[in-house]
């Protein structure tokens, strides 16, 4: 169980790295052919959307973070990823694939948000903007398919 603002940011941390190497591994694909470019910028994303929570993490905390202040559990199993690329995969598999990914690390990061929001703003705000972007991300990857 996920109950410290700490153990939010570093679960969130971990989704991020299992999603930028899918990503990653789609992009040294050939078969995907110009998706690749796509599947390189989301990698990159994944990165910037992992540095700035930890960012603003290391901004504000302080010990209510981590002892007084309850927080609600999160289950890490209602989040787990399956990033294995299996080989042979049409892309519009992969990409339906890539929806689901988003839409689960989505789904923490608002969870997170909300599990955070009676401390200072700025971590819940971290986590409702990435949520943003991931369903940016869902659109665009939905547009391809």
């Amino acid at each position: 169980m996920l109950n410290t603002t700490s153990m939010f940011i570093t679960f969130h941390g971990k989704l991020e790295d299992s999603v930028k190497t899918y990503y990653e591994g789609l992009a040294e694909d050939e078969r995907y052919g110009e998706t690749r470019g796509l599947f390189q910028e989301l990698a990159r994303e994944n990165m910037k959307h992992k540095e700035m929570v930890l960012r603003t993490y290391r901004e504000v905390i302080t010990d209510a973070f981590e002892g007084g202040f309850p927080l609600t559990d999160l289950d890490e199993k209602n989040y787990e990823l399956e990033t294995e690329v299996a080989d042979g995969l049409i892309l519009p598999k992969v990409l339906d694939k890539a929806v689901e990914l988003e839409e689960a690390s989505k789904r923490f990061c608002e969870d997170a948000a909300a599990s955070t929001k009676g401390l200072m703003a700025d971590v819940p705000q971290a986590f409702e903007w990435v949520a943003k972007r991931k369903a940016r991300r869902i659109d665009k990857l939905k547009s391809r398919i």
